[in-house]
């Protein structure tokens, strides 16, 4: 009988894998032996896939067979090439015909085709919308409803299983995971979907006409999920979507399915989400976005603390302590959770968890607990209460030279000198965060920015508990307990013998007016900061709210223009719309790395430098950023060496006289 858990949360569609037709690549690891693509046969891992009922977990642990399943996050790419492949050739040929006869040589796309011509289908959300949100907003979400497949996406937001900004967050979060966010040119394909609209001259009816080829045929990417042979068990276990079991890759693949049971931590841990705190809907404090000018944060009278804004994943501590009824005797830690900020499990972080096992002994934690009225459960011996820590999970890389020049402290005295630590030789490394905490295995170097201490209480309350006694702290009461908690656990660890501290100190700065965030901002800009956060000094509220401001300062650079690219495109012209041969991205060398910049022109600038490239092609264009973004780790291993490209980048000037003569 095999045990089988589900990572994370499954998505909430069925449907069959489609694309595996090869032996699956094994991740290679030391401890794996035999090979896992040999060891578990095709047909086998494929009963697994199918029976978990869609593809929105992170991974898949047979437990009996210590295997994992990961998805493969470098098909999207290709496959989305394959669409531009498609539509440059399709649209470049006028017959219907020959139309016909090309889109048959792609029977991969004839699913996803066949979705988006769909007339009674609509995905509910449009690219405009998407990349509005992207450059105001940009956040992701935790990544426990990632689709494994583009088609589940957008089921998702067809049937308004999700909506609004959740929509938003979800497919860039999916963008992000499957490595096309900073791809400008897989974007705008991307876009082009999610808007059901190739703009390559064909429709419903041509695609009725295909004489499909067979896969086996044609030379398309394929879906190859990661297998990894005993792999680490993780943490916690969530229940399978299914109560089906599959065969063992021993017994013959016409065998019946087992009942199975998913195993359950046990040894006294506690529920996630217990039923004493009455949920409707888990939420946690978010903040909201803000422009300058900035004088109306203080115009009546609010103080305001500050911080960097860190490139990492949220990450809330549920530390549940057993208080015992003698108050004589020690408390105990009983459970670690490690929550996303919609409320879904994080299994990655036990070495994290093993540097908050002194917390127990933490001297006002029973004066702390105490004041709290909600319980988790009761037990025998007393009871189970909760302290909530939140903050910010960062893996972190070396600063490049550049990076460490630009980080010296400026000895100024403003307070955005004090926000900074010159010499800490760090930097966040967000590919490598969200790819680490969806795993089941444990980061080994994980770095947790504290940014809050509450109550069970406080996190469970939509408005402030100011008024209740010993609850509702303001912002300024929390962050001494911030302080308390941190250095304590830092002299606790020291005693231990622990070097590699991850409980990290995030400074918070007291803003005395307006002159003190704009040179906070400048510094953000100067510096690369992912941006600044400002919490008002009052009670907490776990829902979104003004309380907490959030800013992204955008940069430009000038760049020459060294090539373009162009495709049909649907414009406006004179009010009419229609489809045009125009530019669609222009190409810039930043710091030895090609980077597409498609965003921002007119339509009249697209099909005039359609018509007459060289207007812009040698000429410089001044664009519009909101900072680098690192592939790090990634570049390293194909090429030697790190590169950096532009986010979301966009046309703010061209100039066509030249070089910029202002």
């Amino acid at each position: 009988m095999l045990r089988i858990t589900t990572l994370l949360r499954p998505a909430v569609r069925s449907r069959s894998l489609f694309g595996f037709k090869s032996i699956f690549r094994p991740l290679s690891t030391a401890t794996s032996s035999p090979p896992a693509a040999t060891a578990y046969p095709k047909a086998w891992v494929n009963s697994i896939i199918a029976q978990q009922k869609g593809f929105g977990h992170a991974a898949i642990t047979v437990e009996d067979e210590k295997l994992t399943i990961f998805p493969d996050y470098s098909y999207l790419s290709k496959h989305l090439s394959r669409v531009a492949e498609l539509q440059d050739r399709v649209a470049a040929e006028n017959s219907r015909t020959g139309k016909t006869r090309i889109i048959g040589e792609y029977p991969d796309l004839k699913e996803l085709l066949e979705y988006i011509y769909n007339p009674t289908l609509r995905n509910n959300l449009t690219y405009p919308n998407l990349k509005k949100w992207i450059k105001t907003d940009g956040d992701i979400s935790d990544g426990t409803m990632v689709p494994w497949h583009l088609l589940d996406l957008f089921d998702l937001l067809s049937s308004r299983r999700i909506t609004g900004n959740n929509a938003k967050e979800l497919t860039y979060t999916f963008l992000v995971m499957h490595h096309i966010s900073k791809d400008q040119k897989l974007m705008d394909i991307f876009g082009k979907l999610l808007d059901r609209n190739l703009l390559a001259g064909f429709g419903a009816n041509t695609l009725k006409e295909v004489k499909w080829q067979r896969e086996d045929e044609v030379d398309a990417p394929v879906f190859e999920p990661v297998l990894l042979s005993n792999a680490a068990k993780p943490m916690a276990r969530l229940n399978p979507s299914s109560s089906a079991s599959p065969i063992s890759p021993s017994k013959s693949s016409t065998s019946s399915f087992d009942n199975h049971t998913t195993l359950i931590s046990s040894r006294g841990k506690t529920p996630i989400h217990p039923k004493t705190a009455k949920l409707d809907k888990f939420e946690v404090a978010l903040g909201k976005s803000l422009e300058p000018p900035f004088e109306s944060l203080f115009k009546d009278g609010s103080v305001w603390y500050a911080s960097r804004k860190l490139d990492g994943v949220r990450c809330l501590t549920f530390l549940d302590f057993l208080v015992p009824t003698n108050s004589s005797e020690a408390m105990e830690l009983v459970s670690v959770h490690f929550v996303s900020r919609t409320g879904k499990p994080f299994n990655s972080l036990s070495k994290l968890e093993e540097q908050l096992q002194p917390l127990s002994k933490l001297p006002v934690l029973r004066k702390w607990l105490d004041v709290d009225p909600l319980l988790v459960e009761e037990r025998p011996d007393g009871v189970v209460k909760r302290l909530i820590l939140d903050g910010e999970v960062c893996v972190m890389r070396p600063k490049t030279s550049e990076e460490l020049a630009t980080s010296q402290a400026r000895d100024d005295g403003s307070v955005a000198d004090s926000m900074w630590i010159a010499n800490d030789p760090f930097v966040e490394d967000f590919s490598s965060t969200v790819s680490q905490m969806r795993r089941s295995d444990t980061i080994n170097h994980p770095s947790y920015f504290l940014f809050d201490v509450l109550s069970y209480s406080e996190l469970n309350a939509k408005t402030s508990l100011q008024g209740h006694e010993g609850l509702g702290k303001k912002f300024g009461a929390r962050l001494r307990d911030i302080k308390f908690v941190g250095a304590w656990l830092s002299d606790c660890l020291d005693e231990k013998g622990v070097k590699e501290k991850m409980f990290k100190d995030l400074k918070q700065i007291k803003v005395a007016g307006v002159a003190d965030v704009e040179v906070m901002v400048d510094r953000a800009a100067r510096e690369g900061w992912e941006g600044i956060i400002l919490r008002k000094d009052e009670g907490y509220k776990g829902k979104r709210s003004p309380d907490i401001r959030k800013f992204k300062k955008w940069q430009d650079a000038e760049y020459k223009v060294e090539s373009l690219d162009i495709s049909p495109m649907r414009l406006a012209v004179n009010g009419v719309f229609g489809e045009h041969n125009a530019l669609a991205n222009v190409w810039i060398n930043h710091d030895g790395h090609s980077v597409s910049v498609g965003s921002g022109f007119t339509a009249d600038q697209r099909m005039r430098y359609a018509k007459y490239p060289e207007q812009i092609i040698g000429k410089y264009i001044t664009v519009e950023y909101f900072g680098e973004s690192d592939s790090m780790e990634r570049d390293k291993k194909a090429n030697g060496a790190g590169k950096k490209s532009l986010r979301f980048p966009r046309i703010k000037m061209v100039w066509e006289e030249g070089k910029r003569g202002m």
